[in-house]
């Protein structure tokens, strides 16, 4: 019987990493959009594939019946703060490496703790504080902001780390109520209203080739999602936590081999900075049983599996 809880810990691992490659993939091929077409026409050709196998999930898992909502002022809410995440994050990921993104997005386990601390009234004690600045310093020693070649939108690419711990603080505040299949269909679905309202007057016609690559895609972040979701259900937050960390590698690695940007001596120092403390900060909330970064971690709703 261990055994196999062992197996099935593996795979769902293994499945995790996949989805969250999976969605350095889609990163990688909205970057080579973003030269050509407006940020809300990427956007609204993604959401409205990303919908396929989030269809089919859900009809495979028979959920149909629990596509309704509580709150529905909290799924507004929620893709509002997304859609200026996503839009932030298309608009640098065209003007930074991927590395350098990701060691900026990767701040926020750190704007995270402090948020819970603040605004929902979590203690977090001087350990973690102390990996918090120790994070911050890594991200100013990947991005280097005080070299001559620092690229400004990197102030930007800072706007996308906060306003998804925004999103996330409100929604364990005021959305825990909500179901998973309800923040699938509903965030997706504001994100098409959102971004088709800005594609009305930015809108230019896709070569097929660029349209089945946008396309493309969205059907790659839904399957992570997918995947992730699954994963999430399974593995106990020690082990799922933190999968997510593998996106800063495989973003080295794309982005050298599609980009040629090679990572700088600053990069890996700052990264291993950002990497360790927020694998500090997951340790130290287990065994304090204080889970705001490592539930955060999950997709929305998923329910935590026990130690």
């Amino acid at each position: 019987m261990k055994s196999l809880t062992k197996k099935i810990y593996l795979l769902d691992f293994l499945l995790a990493l996949v989805g969250y490659i999976l969605f350095v993939v889609m990163d990688t091929i909205v970057k080579k959009l973003g030269d050509t077409y407006h940020v809300s026409q990427i956007i609204l050709v993604n959401s409205l594939s990303a919908l396929l196998p989030i269809f089919i999930y859900i009809q495979i898992r028979h959920r149909w019946r629990r596509i309704k909502t509580a709150n529905l002022k909290i799924h507004f809410i929620r893709s509002v703060l997304m859609f200026g995440a996503m839009f932030s994050f298309i608009i640098s990921v065209n003007h930074l490496s991927l590395v350098a993104i990701y060691s900026i997005v990767f701040v926020m386990p750190l704007l995270l703790t402090m948020g819970a601390n603040f605004f929902l009234n979590e203690k977090v004690g001087w350990r973690r504080y102390t990996a918090i600045i120790i994070g911050f310093i890594g991200v100013i020693v990947s991005v280097d902001p005080f070299h001559e070649s620092f690229n400004k939108y990197a102030y930007l690419a800072l706007l996308v780390p906060v306003l998804v711990s925004i999103n996330w603080l409100i929604i364990k505040k005021y959305g825990e109520k909500e179901n998973t299949y309800s923040f699938l269909i509903y965030g997706k679905l504001f994100l098409i209203i959102f971004s088709g309202i800005f594609a009305l007057k930015y809108f230019v016609p896709m070569t097929t080739g660029d349209f089945l690559l946008n396309f493309n895609a969205g059907l790659v972040r839904g399957i992570g999602m997918i995947f992730i979701l699954n994963s999430a259900r399974h593995l106990p937050s020690s082990l799922f936590a933190p999968t997510h960390y593998i996106q800063i590698f495989a973003g080295a690695l794309i982005g050298y081999l599609v980009f040629g940007d090679i990572p700088t001596l600053n990069n890996y120092l700052g990264n291993i900075l950002i990497i360790g403390a927020g694998i500090y900060i997951i340790i130290r909330e287990l065994t304090l049983s204080k889970k705001i970064v490592t539930n955060s971690t999950r997709p929305i709703i998923i329910p935590i599996k026990k130690e």
